[in-house]
């Protein structure tokens, strides 16, 4: 019995890594991104602010991580049946760019907390932080605009009591 499970998981788990294949390299690249932000937000949290270490935060950036890994490859999976895998490929990218912008602001945050001093750092933070939401369409409106948008899905949960 172990070794029928076994080999329908080793079956499943294959035919799996073949169909999503084209997506190898931006599934290294979300995996990337946030572990540096897990091990930048560590350290400057344990070693900087003195922060005992949180396995529920571990575990939310876990998450975060498997939820982007779900998006994506709903993508893929959507825009294949659909019969445009290149335009799948083309909306994965728009998403990536936008995981590895965020999650970019936050390791520069976290490393100014390590190097307070260092005008790079510095420099880099607001480069990115202020002058680039300029350069692509819509972030700058949601930048201002997030508070709003928090408080209408704060709202929207609670007319449809999913309030948490």
């Amino acid at each position: 019995m172990f070794d029928t499970i076994r080999n329908l998981f080793i079956t499943i788990t294959s035919v799996l890594i073949g169909y999503f294949a084209p997506l190898k390299d931006i599934v290294f690249v979300i995996f990337f991104v946030f572990l540096l932000n897990c091990i930048f937000g560590l350290v400057a949290g344990v070693g900087v602010q003195g922060e005992k270490f949180s396995l529920k935060k571990f575990f939310r950036c876990i998450m975060e991580t498997l939820v982007f890994y779900v998006i994506v490859l709903s993508i893929f999976v959507v825009g294949e049946k659909m019969g445009n895998q290149d335009g799948a490929l083309q909306c994965i990218s728009g998403v990536v760019y936008a995981i590895i912008y965020f999650y970019s602001v936050n390791i520069l945050r976290n490393t100014h907390k390590l190097l307070p001093k260092s005008k790079v750092v510095s420099f880099l933070y607001y480069v990115l932080s202020f002058e680039v939401i300029k350069k692509i369409p819509y972030l700058q409106q949601f930048q201002e605009k997030k508070d709003e948008v928090e408080e209408a899905i704060k709202m929207e949960d609670k007319r449809h009591g999913n309030d948490q």
